[in-house]
């Protein structure tokens, strides 16, 4: 990985060379599995998964006090590990297991237990007018992501196969995750791990499904309740986020709709319908200032305490296929759709700035207005 680089441009330019240095790591493992059929309407699935990682150079390994928070103060020693040479490793134990019991011929229960690691760590920045995602590999000082989830759900098919349904319910416990300290500085920042602090995480919900898959009329509906939560706590105050109390995370979005439908007029001409409703995700706002030394500072909710508008969103669209006559060269595909049929001025994303010493929020957009597009295929 490449975590950035700023190259100025000729003499006159103000800005200072930045390279930062590359990532590369190993990620290595040997897994076995095995489907075991208990009786006709029991089966279980098994499996081991053991994972190896390792962080090799060249790098520039820092090395902190113990029991300290890494900052350039508790910095003790630097040192750099030559090409091909291991900086750092981590192993794990990933078992898994999954259970189906057939009720009948229509209907059955399936049950789950994984533990999964994650290696490579997303960092989110969500408060700029157009939030960006960077990426971090596991070091000597930033763990890897571990979870572990549970799932029961309940399935059902219709004899005539016309329907399909199903309601399942999830719980994940999560470890290490990783997001920023307050005022984190992050911009071609040699010294991430600085700027970070790993916590704890769970997430919960239920998920609900029908389908409707032969007729005219055809399609499906999908409902999801889900909760993320985030804890970052700490042994230093200063580097607790909320207390040390557990708040949404940046993916946390209870409620989540989604369908599409299908009408089919004739064997060439159909209409297809597709709607999206999403809570909005969470943000931060400031909630007031204040005077200290002299200068005024903003002060800030906890965070993500507040969420930027519901989203939702509806797509049309009306199909002419080409006659179906046999032994033709190609079939052609006619499609006229509107994306955001309703014109819904749906926020990318809210962000502030200081104008006359006023703070403003502002919001950005992506399609704000009905799109429309004509296009056709050509099938070979």
């Amino acid at each position: 990985m490449k975590p950035g680089f700023n190259n100025p441009y000729g003499i006159n330019d103000l800005t200072s060379l930045v390279d930062l240095e590359a990532e590369q790591a190993l990620e290595m493992a040997v897994f076995a599995a095995d489907l075991i059929n208990l009786s006709d309407k029991t089966a279980v699935e098994l499996g081991l998964r053991y994972n190896v990682y390792a962080q090799l150079g060249a790098i520039t390994q820092r090395i902190y006090e113990p029991n300290s928070p890494f900052n350039n103060g508790s910095l003790n020693a630097e040192e750099v590990i030559d090409k091909g040479q291991i900086a750092a490793t981590y192993t794990g134990l990933a078992p898994r297991i999954s259970f189906r019991y057939l009720l009948n011929e229509n209907n059955s229960i399936k049950a789950s237990y994984n533990k999964a690691f994650q290696f490579i760590h997303t960092l989110s920045n969500a408060t700029t007018p157009a939030p960006n995602d960077s990426w971090k590999l596991s070091d000597n000082n930033i763990k890897p992501q571990a979870s572990q989830q549970v799932s029961l759900g309940i399935y059902h098919n219709s004899a005539s196969q016309k329907y399909t349904a199903s309601a399942e319910g999830f719980y994940k416990k999560q470890e290490n995750l990783l997001d920023f300290k307050t005022g984190a500085s992050l911009v071609l920042n040699p010294r991430v791990e600085q700027e970070v602090i790993q916590g704890l995480g769970k997430s919960y919900g239920v998920e609900l499904f029908l389908q409707k898959n032969i007729g005219k009329l055809n399609g499906w509906l999908s409902y999801t309740f889900s909760r993320s939560l985030l804890q970052l706590a700490s042994d230093f105050r200063n580097l607790e986020i909320n207390n040390g109390a557990y708040f949404p995370s940046n993916f946390d979005k209870p409620h989540d709709f989604s369908g599409v439908l299908n009408y089919q007029f004739s064997k060439r001409w159909s209409f297809s319908a597709n709607l999206i409703y999403q809570t909005g995700r969470p943000v931060t706002f400031p909630i007031g200032n204040y005077q200290f030394n002299g200068s005024e500072f903003v002060l800030y909710s906890d965070r993500n305490s507040y969420r930027i508008p519901d989203y939702y969103r509806l797509d049309l669209g009306i199909n002419l296929e080409g006659n179906h006559r046999k032994n033709k060269t190609f079939n052609g595909f006619w499609s006229l759709s509107v994306y955001n049929a309703l014109g819904r001025n749906n926020p990318y994303s809210i962000f502030f700035v200081n104008e006359g010493g006023e703070i403003k929020a502002l919001q950005s957009s992506v399609f704000a207005v009905a799109v429309p597009s004509l296009t056709y295929t050509v099938n070979f």
